[in-house]
């Protein structure tokens, strides 16, 4: 299968010391990690081991060259595959770190420490939707969001509990924490997103039904921490997120609102013994406690755009 796309991030070298048949080595950034079967990625791009190189062996059959048109299939058909973590160990400084748990396998190779206190999300892949100024109003409102057809494998990884987030296109906002109330669909709601009241299917027929978790003021784009938790995302900010990566973008988007704050002198107050303490509200504006101050509901805005 292919393990995934990468960034390259320096030249090819030559290691003339080395034994290893693979002779050049070169730095590379991870941006997609699936397994996509040969077979699947064949259906994709039917050139894919047409294109042979003069230095092709069957023993580095499936190291070649790719032109636009096949790269770009494969790419595609890589962003429609289910996500899978990579474990890293080839830097020296890490060599002796041992793998990580069969429990830690839904973390992203670039997870958080463990000591590092996060919004609690379910340990499953999260999901990017996608809507403009004119169908934010409709998403909240009816409580739907919509995919194009093409994204029915991406959208595979949902279920209810997942982590839901929602990017504003003509904004560029992400508003959040959203979660999943049933897996990704066909046709919820066949008039959704559409101007034919009589639609026999929407323009956006993946469909999932979400609640709001946590009520938040939305993320800019262009945030510096939002552009580091998803720097291995290419082609956009609609799809699929790593667990890690979904528990990321909720802490930040908590901790901006004041309640990740509030998560944490609620469980402090609670290990002292402290057992009148009120548990943090859900999509509430969080409160006082006691005499530490949380944030005011002036502080939280709504996810309706005015």
């Amino acid at each position: 299968h292919i393990q995934g796309a990468a960034m390259v991030t320096s030249p090819a070298v030559a290691d003339s010391n080395s034994n290893h048949p693979f002779t050049h080595r070169l730095t590379c950034e991870w941006v997609r990690t699936a397994e996509l079967p040969i077979r699947t990625a064949l259906e994709a791009a039917p050139n894919l081991l047409s294109i042979v190189d003069s230095d092709t062996s069957p023993s580095s059959q499936f190291c070649r060259p790719l032109d636009s048109a096949t790269g770009e299939a494969v790419m595609k058909a890589l962003w429609n595959s289910p996500l899978v973590t990579l474990y890293e160990s080839f830097l020296p400084s890490e060599r002796n770190i041992p793998p990580p748990s069969d429990e830690a396998l839904l973390d992203d190779f670039r997870c958080p420490d463990d000591n590092e206190v996060s919004w609690p999300t379910m340990p499953v892949p999260g999901f990017i939707f996608g809507c403009n100024s004119q169908t934010m109003d409709e998403c909240l409102g009816r409580g739907l969001l919509g995919l194009p057809a093409h994204m029915k494998r991406a959208a595979g990884c949902i279920v209810p509990g997942s982590s839901i987030f929602l990017f504003n296109v003509t904004d560029r906002l992400l508003f959040g924490i959203f979660e999943a109330l049933t897996p990704a669909t066909q046709n919820i709601n066949p008039t959704a997103f559409s101007k034919n009241p009589k639609a026999t299917t929407s323009p956006f027929p993946i469909q999932i039904r979400v609640q709001v978790s946590l009520e938040c003021p939305p993320l800019e784009d262009a945030n510096p921490i939002l552009n580091s938790i998803l720097r291995s995302r290419v082609g956009g900010r609609i799809g699929p997120l790593t667990h890690a990566q979904s528990a990321a973008v909720a802490s930040l988007l908590a901790s901006q609102c004041g309640a990740l704050q509030f998560m944490k002198e609620y469980e402090d107050m609670r290990n002292k013994g402290d057992l009148s303490v009120q548990a943090p509200p859900i999509a509430l504006p969080p409160r006082k406690i006691g005499g530490s101050v949380g944030v005011s509901s002036a502080a939280v805005c709504t996810v309706v755009p005015s």
